[in-house]
């Protein structure tokens, strides 16, 4: 196009693609502060001709992207998985130590030293009163510490079990979402003119916050839809999300 109006067109379609670029940067700002969202990236391209000798004809918006990286997702639900791991086996333990008085107060183990210590002492003089007296109290202080330490246990058991029955509520009702979202997407994708940015920052928002529930692995289909296994045990597929079950 040599005319001044192909001149024209190819100014007009460079500014007619540079504020459909300014509305994506617009967005962007507008979501800075929204949970999940990922920046949008704007990817212009060549507008092309029934003829492969024609060419500047102008520019155009060929697609918009989102700015995220599939090998650092990976990375961050694996380590994301990994660190609620650790962090729940050091909240078990320093919760154990709580009640054995371990790295605090009177341990437990003091409690059983003297029990111990007393029938030394009364195996020396047999038919000492005080040594006898001494078993008993220390015998009383360890069987009350015993107790309380095994209430203590108990109790904890009882929140782990409820800790670990709302976790399983919680898996599921993310599975759900994440199915729902599956085929949300794969509607409006299916004709491959729209990408369906807003349920993709969702459907990888649940992603996020099911890797730090479970260990989990998954991959996507050409249709958009996100297959998900739990410890190598499929969860959701293209059709269905599979509940964990309680006993």
């Amino acid at each position: 196009m040599a005319n001044g109006f192909g001149t024209l067109f190819i100014g007009v379609s460079g500014l007619q693609s540079s504020q459909n670029a300014l509305n994506t940067t617009a967005n962007n700002l507008a979501n800075v502060d929204t949970t999940g969202y990922v920046r949008q990236q704007v990817l212009f391209t060549e507008t092309t001709a029934v003829s492969k000798q024609q060419s500047g004809l102008g520019v155009y918006i060929g697609d918009v992207i989102h700015s995220r990286d599939v090998f650092l997702d990976r990375s961050y639900r694996t380590e994301s998985g990994r660190q609620a791991f650790y962090a729940a086996t050091y909240e078990a333990t320093n919760e154990v130590e709580t009640y054995f008085q371990e790295m605090e107060g009177q341990a437990f183990q003091d409690a059983l030293e003297d029990f111990w210590t007393s029938f030394q002492e009364l195996y020396k003089t047999p038919d000492d009163s005080v040594s006898q007296n001494l078993v008993v109290q220390k015998a009383q202080l360890f069987v009350s510490r015993a107790n309380a330490v095994y209430s203590g246990l108990q109790s904890y058991q009882y929140n782990i079990n409820t800790q670990i029955s709302d976790n399983i509520d919680q898996v599921n009702k993310l599975g759900d979402t994440i199915q729902d979202l599956n085929l949300q997407i794969m509607k409006v994708e299916a004709g491959g003119i729209e990408t369906a940015m807003t349920l993709r920052d969702a459907r990888d928002q649940a992603l996020d916050e099911l890797s730090a529930l479970v260990d989990i692995s998954y991959n996507e289909t050409a249709d958009g839809i996100v297959k998900v296994s739990i410890e190598g045990t499929e969860f959701i597929d293209e059709s269905r999300c599979y509940h964990i079950e309680k006993k």
